[in-house]
Formats: structure tokens, sequence, C-alpha cells
């Protein structure tokens, strides 16, 4: 049995000792204390900063409320125009237009959390929805309601874009 004790001792002094050293050392390391709360309060204004550049590009929000409301509109576009051409163009854009916002903030958007994920797929449901909404409205031949339809999108997206926003700023700002 002593001889199991030893086994166990040895590791538990040496972390004894250690620990005893370090408490030492940072009793004569003052200047190094001073040296943690430089980089600390580097690390904060950082994070202040790059919390800042996400709130510079004021036409992201906008820009995919215009492509929502667009894409809901297209139903009260004529039938002769081609329609699969408007909507490629649509995602086109929307992907240069990510691309873009990451150019400018230097933020993946694809960096999603379950936030801004579950505000990016309202986003969708809510372009998606209002989008029957106008195919409802080409159909019973009342395509100036479309208008309508279009603009409550434009404000949907764009209020979700802006809360997602909002969101991942929250999320760099308070990063521990």
């Amino acid at each position: 049995m002593n001889a199991g004790m030893r086994k166990y001792d040895f590791p538990l002094r040496k972390l004894i000792d250690r620990l005893a050293c370090m408490e030492n050392n940072l009793a004569d390391r003052s200047h190094e204390r001073n040296d943690v709360t430089g980089l600390l309060n580097d690390l904060e204004s950082d994070r202040a900063g790059l919390a800042q550049r996400l709130r510079e590009p004021r036409w992201f929000a906008p820009a995919l409320g215009a492509i929502a409301a667009f894409y809901i509109s297209t139903p009260a576009l004529p039938e002769a125009f081609d329609r699969g051409y408007v909507l490629t163009s649509l995602i086109i854009t929307s992907i240069l237009l990510a691309l873009a916002y990451q150019r400018v903030t230097g933020i993946k958007l694809l960096r999603f959390r379950v936030r801004e994920g579950a505000l990016f797929a309202m986003a969708i449901v809510v372009t998606l929805f209002f989008f029957s909404v106008s195919l409802g409205l080409a159909a019973g031949e009342v395509p100036w309601w479309i208008i309508a339809s279009a603009v409550v999108g434009f404000l949907s997206v764009t209020g979700l874009t802006l809360l997602g926003a909002a969101s991942m700023r929250e999320r760099v700002r308070n990063v521990s």
C-alpha cells in the first residue's frame, strides 16, 4: 500500500512545487501584469473596431430587400418575359452582394450562429410566402396588388437583415 502511495505522490508533489513557483513568479512580475492589461485593452479596441466595421455598409439590408421585392414581383412580368433568366440573375446578384459585403467588412456571412441562421431562414420563408401571394394575385387577375406584396416583402427582408447584422455585431462585441 505504501508503494501505491509513492506512485501518485511524486506527480502530486511535482504539481505543488510548480504551483508554488508560479505563485512566487507572479509576485515578482508586476510589469508583465501591465503588459497583459495592455494586450487585453488592445483586444477590446480591436473587437470594438470590428463591430464598427460590421455597421458600415448601410446599403446591404436595403439591397437584399430590393432583391427579395423584385423576386416577389416577378409574377407581374408578362408571359413572354424569360422569368428563369430573371431568377438566375437575382441569385447571382445576391451572391455578388454577399461577396461585396465580405470585401467591405472582412466578415464572411456564412459564419452564422443559431440566431442569425434563424433570421436568414425567416427572410427566405417571408420571401417565398409573399412570392406565393403574388402568384395568387396574378392568377386572380389583380396584378396591381403585387406591388403591395413586394413592398411588404421588401420591408420584412430589410428588417430581418438589419436584425441579423445587429446580432452579428453583438456577438463580435461580446466575444469572451
